[in-house]
């Protein structure tokens, strides 16, 4: 009798368990499906101003929110937080004014589901525990010449990565300087970040990679420790080498073109005059009149170009494109240079002018967070960024930005050129006399609704007469010789 008891309370509890393990099977993959989504929209539209697990960044920590907050608050507030506040919520008016009254931005392309899910991800979030490495992930120095070799092999494609790659690491990280932006970071930038103080991790960077653009670069290395340990080896030797990444030379065309006609005019001088073995002279007068003109031509082009530096455009600290800036997102060009507007020189934006933007956009679609970081590095340092000036004019020459931004209203691509098309930076005019005085004759001034020119009564009297159509810079003293030359 136990015995049959015994089988019917075991059928029984198999008849309740079936059930509720298959529930589960059925709801913990989407489960797991939609808190991976909450990720991906947590970290699409909300961390760029919230942390979870790392304090306040913009808004407020989140760890915890959950509890503290009512869900159905909380879907209104994600949904729109400024509404809310308008209508006088109390909650949200403190979250507001606790937060330096900085509006949370709308979201109304998110749908019911999507919110839900960041809600669930926030709630169930829980710190990742850190990597343990077995080799030492801290060293800088030290290294034996094994492994630097080693590490240059693996950096350059001479030896194979174990869990394979298709391509080296030099393929990406580039050792010479091309004539368009590589957004990717040159060995010698990642060599420095490497070798500064809380500087890049580089096991942390090539294992857990926080930017879109390195997760994509680097979804096929699986890189071993040994592996990593090695190339910062190699890293650390090249950092100290100093061997910073070089331009391509373009071939010296017009030097070589001097020196074959200057060859050519002296064997043609010995033979006339010496050896007399070419017996037709006009050859000797071909060469002798081709290569004057040549040596001529290229003197007068080399004199005329004496401190003109047209088209330069260095490499600068940090790959700052002026097409992402003034062209894709529209940044005003005083924005940045803004003491323009009333001073000689238009400024180098220091850090913090920088950071105003970057202490919430930390991540470039192009560059990842490799080049913004370098803001952040800088400032940490207590150093400024190192930009090179491209525009610079000789000494003795007087130019206010103040006389042609803000009296001559003169737009910045005047001089500069179309700035919204360059990633690179370069310098687009000549700067030469000529070309300053042309401008100041062919250019028109806002003469009659511009108070800077009210003292000049004659014109205002002759435009009103209908003398003259309009007054350009020259008539208002623009080729008076001491207005730049003082």
């Amino acid at each position: 009798m136990n015995h049959i008891t015994g089988k019917i309370v075991f059928r029984q509890a198999v008849t309740r368990l079936v059930p509720l393990i298959l529930l589960m099977l059925i709801l913990l993959p989407g489960r797991a499906e939609a808190q991976n989504e909450g990720k991906q929209l947590f970290e699409k539209n909300c961390m760029v101003c919230h942390k979870l697990g790392g304090g306040k960044l913009v808004g407020p920590e989140l760890v915890g929110v959950t509890e503290k907050r009512e869900h159905d608050w909380l879907i209104k507030f994600i949904r729109n937080s400024q509404e809310m506040v308008e209508a006088g919520d109390p909650i949200a008016v403190q979250v507001f004014e606790e937060n330096n009254k900085v509006p949370m931005q709308p979201f109304p392309n998110l749908t019911d589901a999507d919110i839900e899910n960041i809600i669930d991800y926030i709630k169930n979030w829980t710190p990742e525990a850190k990597p343990e490495f077995t080799v030492d992930i801290n060293k800088r120095e030290g290294f034996t010449a094994e492994e630097i070799q080693t590490g240059e092999k693996l950096f350059h494609g001479k030896m194979a990565f174990e869990n394979g790659g298709t391509q080296t690491c030099v393929s990406c990280h580039y050792t010479q300087n091309i004539n368009n932006l590589d957004w990717n970071p040159s060995i010698y930038d990642l060599a420095k970040a490497f070798m500064e103080k809380d500087g890049m991790n580089m096991y942390v960077s090539l294992t857990e990679p926080t930017s879109n653009v390195m997760k994509t670069a680097h979804k096929e290395y699986k890189l071993t420790e040994k592996e990593m340990f090695n190339i910062a080896a190699y890293l650390s030797d090249y950092a100290k080498s100093g061997q910073e990444v070089k331009s391509i030379k373009k071939f010296p065309t017009r030097l070589t073109l001097f020196i074959v006609f200057a060859v050519l005019m002296t064997l043609a001088l010995i033979d006339l005059i010496f050896t007399k073995k070419v017996r037709f002279r006009a050859i000797h007068g071909i060469i002798l009149v081709v290569g004057i003109a040549v040596h001529f031509n290229i003197a007068m082009v080399e004199a005329q170009n004496l401190s003109r530096t047209q088209n330069y455009a260095p490499d600068q600290p940090i790959k700052f494109s002026h097409k992402v800036h003034a062209g894709d997102n529209k940044t005003d060009c005083r924005y940045c240079h803004n003491i323009a507007d009333y001073s000689k020189s238009a400024g180098i934006p220091s850090n913090d002018v920088c950071l105003a933007c970057h202490e919430v956009v930390k991540e470039g679609r192009n560059s990842g967070k490799f080049e913004i970081n370098k803001i952040f590095r800088a400032k940490n340092s207590g150093k400024p960024v190192e930009w090179i000036r491209i525009h610079n004019l000789q000494e003795h020459v007087f130019f206010s930005h103040a006389q042609h931004v803000n009296a001559g209203k003169v737009e910045c691509e005047t001089c500069h050129g179309p700035v919204e098309e360059m990633d690179i930076m370069r310098q687009f005019a000549d700067l030469s006399m000529g070309w300053c005085v042309q401008c100041h004759r062919d250019t028109d001034v806002n003469f009659t609704d511009n108070k800077y020119y009210s003292t000049y009564q004659k014109l205002h009297e002759e435009l009103k007469a209908g003398k003259i159509n309009s007054v350009n810079v020259e008539q208002i003293g623009g080729l008076d010789c001491m207005k730049c030359h003082y």
